[in-house]
Parts: C-alpha cells; sequence; structure tokens
C-alpha cells in the first residue's frame, strides 16, 4: 500500500498532540509573589527615573548623578 498523507491537518496535529501530556498549572507561592512584587516595584522606579531625565539618553558612568561633589576637598 502506498503512502497517503493525512486527509485533514487538524486531525494529523491531533495525533501528534495527543502524546504529550499538558502543561501543569503550579500556583505561585507566596515567596514567588513577595519577589514578583518586588520586581513591580523596581520597574516603577526605573520608570520614574527616566521620566525625570535621570538617564533618558545620557550615559552615566556611576550612580552619582550630575551635580554631587566627591572626594576630598
Amino acid at each position: 500500500m502506498a503512502h497517503r498523507p493525512y486527509p485533514s491537518i487538524d486531525r494529523a496535529l491531533h495525533q501528534i498532540g495527543r502524546h504529550y501530556p499538558d502543561v501543569p498549572v503550579i500556583p505561585m507561592s507566596p515567596a514567588m509573589k513577595s519577589a514578583a512584587d518586588g520586581f513591580q516595584r523596581i520597574r516603577e522606579g526605573l520608570r520614574q527615573a527616566t521620566q525625570q531625565g535621570l538617564g533618558a539618553g545620557t550615559y552615566v558612568l556611576s550612580t552619582r548623578r550630575p551635580g554631587t561633589v566627591s572626594g576630598p576637598s
């Protein structure tokens, strides 16, 4: 008997996909929620800094902002 392709691509994909189990849904733990909140706060801080112009197209070598005096006087 000659090779005969599947008559429907949906049927072929279903036959391939039935061998793979569904991805389990894992609830977020309290530790992961607190980490996610921390990243959200960092994102908000970066957004505020860019809106104030502290990094909008300017290169800053260190964490000191322009106008600060460093070193012994």
